[in-house]
């Protein structure tokens, strides 16, 4: 059997991802998918992962194939792979990567192998026909600055205080909209999420980081408090 591959996406897409491959390639087996829709949250899409592994033959190991990073579909994935071998999520699902990693995993390949080349396919798929590249001028060369000493932080006062950018009660906590949009708007230094669950799973802690640090606009520290 070939390793398994899931389909996670906001909205419908995911299926739909499926149906055009199988126009090009024909029907594919050991393949699953799952949608997100508005009032659901990671516990209902780790539910419906859940679901479609138990359809699927996982020996050679799985492919989670999501939209975005950081997304409710790739913290979700991120959670159930993060302590099993041959497990791997992989964000920014297109046609060429999901066709191209369909027809190679024909081919017997190793797991590491696959994911290399869901990556690569996936990025080369993405061109504009008209346009020309550009050509990057040389950096200039950068002098090491000499190092300062750190200062100490300056513990608050009575009557100091905290600017809030944004507050937000969300189940969803980390979830693609903070990772993409609001930490670029509000432009915050760092993120302060409150949960007595996640403060106490350092592996649910890990998925969120890597989902909110990631990209131009990352805060430079996120904190868990209970």
């Amino acid at each position: 059997m070939t390793i398994a591959i899931v389909i996670g996406t906001h909205g419908w897409a995911a299926e739909q991802l499926l149906k055009t491959a199988e126009m090009l390639l024909g029907e594919q087996e050991n393949v699953g998918w799952i949608d997100f829709v508005p009032g659901e949250n990671a516990e209902t899409l780790i539910e419906k992962y859940n679901a479609q592994l138990a359809k699927l033959d996982t020996t050679k190991g799985v492919l989670f194939l999501v939209d975005t990073w950081g997304g409710s579909p790739f913290n979700a994935a991120s959670r159930i792979v993060v302590d099993k071998e041959h497990y791997e999520v992989i964000a920014g699902v297109n046609i060429p990567m999901l066709v191209e990693t369909l027809m190679a995993r024909d081919d017997d390949p190793s797991f590491d192998e696959l994911v290399a080349l869901a990556v690569e396919t996936g990025r080369e798929g993405v061109k504009a026909l008209k346009a020309k590249a550009v050509e990057k001028a040389a950096p200039a060369p950068v002098q090491a600055a000499a190092p300062r000493a750190a200062t100490p932080a300056k513990p608050m006062g009575p009557n100091d205080y905290m600017v809030i950018g944004l507050a937000r009660i969300d189940d969803r906590l980390i979830h693609g909209q903070v990772a993409t949009r609001w930490t670029k708007e509000t432009n915050v230094t760092r993120i302060i999420v409150v949960s007595d669950e996640v403060a106490a799973d350092y592996r649910t802690q890990n998925v969120a980081d890597s989902g909110c640090t990631s990209g131009r606009h990352r805060p430079t520290l996120l904190m868990w408090l209970k």
